[in-house]
């Protein structure tokens, strides 16, 4: 057994899948038994304190950003309307006085740590003797679990199936590392092939397709909302297919093989795409460039990206 640094402390803590909700990773602080199994092993200070560094640190970071800087979306644990309560909590808590929290301080300090995931936020404060310690308490969270809280969560055992997980989550028994090039690319082109090796691929798409995505695909991600949105279309067979900014909440690799698939699809067929990235233009046929609502370049790609262009002032841009 050891600590993965692509999971998140809590996920480390539990070291399984929360069934119901009584073990929400967002809120496993709020939690009595886990307070408990902290206060047993020992680790209820040392969250505070690590706890107090994070927010500290967050609020240096984060005090001259806007809301929608891209830190907030890497250390997504603290919003930019939460700041200014850690800001007020910090100036009026030092930390030799922690013990004088009251308890909705003390929550707001002691979740923090369970967020963190050393190799996404690089903080320097998941070490191997706090490491080590998680795992003690890995050990004791699952020893001493309650008969009433049995059925709350799944554990991880790579010989058994886990029903509360995701099937990649089932497959892979682990998590995709952060900072990869192409990790999730490379990790999706394997798991595919051991789909098809295993003759799992039509049964995983039947599974699928009786996903509840609830009311205006609110449990789906943005990506698979845009991914649905355009399968709908598709399944249409239209003669023309326009697509506005249609993957722009996808990553670069997923971009560029759904617009692959597309134009393979669309062959002898319309497609006009409105593209959030000048740089996607270079595989169409016909390109135009609008400003202010009109046309003012229109071409082929190649010709349109010449210096001086408006188009070319786009890429360079990029």
């Amino acid at each position: 057994t050891r600590y993965n640094t692509n999971a998140t402390v809590a996920e480390n803590l539990m070291f399984g899948t929360p069934v119901g909700g009584a073990f929400d990773l967002e809120r496993l602080a709020e939690s009595p038994y886990v307070t408990r199994v902290l206060d047993t092993v020992g680790l209820t200070q040392d969250l505070l304190v690590m706890g107090r560094q994070v927010a500290a640190t967050m609020v240096e970071l984060f005090a001259d950003l806007p809301p929608d800087h891209e830190f907030f979306r890497q250390f997504s644990f603290i919003s930019a309307d939460s700041l200014p309560d850690f800001q007020a909590l910090l100036a009026k808590v030092p930390q030799e006085r922690l013990g004088e929290l009251k308890p909705e301080e003390r929550l707001a300090f002691l979740s923090l740590p369970f967020k963190l995931i050393p190799t996404r936020h690089r903080l320097g404060l998941i070490d191997e003797a706090f490491q080590a310690r998680i795992l003690q308490a890995r050990e004791a969270f699952a020893r001493d679990l309650p008969v009433e809280l049995k059925d709350s969560v799944e554990f991880f055992d790579e010989e058994r199936y886990n029903a509360a997980a995701t099937l990649q989550d089932n497959i892979l028994f682990g998590k995709i590392a952060y900072g990869q090039a192409e990790g999730a690319e490379r990790i999706g082109a394997v798991l595919s092939e051991v789909i098809e090796s295993e003759s799992l691929r039509e049964t995983i798409i039947t599974v699928g397709l009786d996903f509840q995505a609830g009311i205006g695909g609110s449990r789906l991600s943005g990506a698979q909302r845009q991914k649905l949105s355009i399968a709908r279309s598709v399944l249409k067979q239209p003669d023309v297919l326009i697509i506005s900014e249609g993957t722009a909440s996808l990553d670069a690799g997923a971009q560029t093989r759904v617009m692959e698939r597309l134009r393979k699809v669309f062959t002898g067929r319309g497609l006009i795409w409105v593209l959030h990235r000048a740089t996607l233009a270079k595989d169409f046929d016909h390109v135009l460039v609008m400003q202010g609502g009109r046309v003012v370049e229109q071409g082929e790609f190649k010709a349109l990206a010449e210096p001086g262009t408006k188009l070319r002032k786009m890429l360079d841009a990029e």
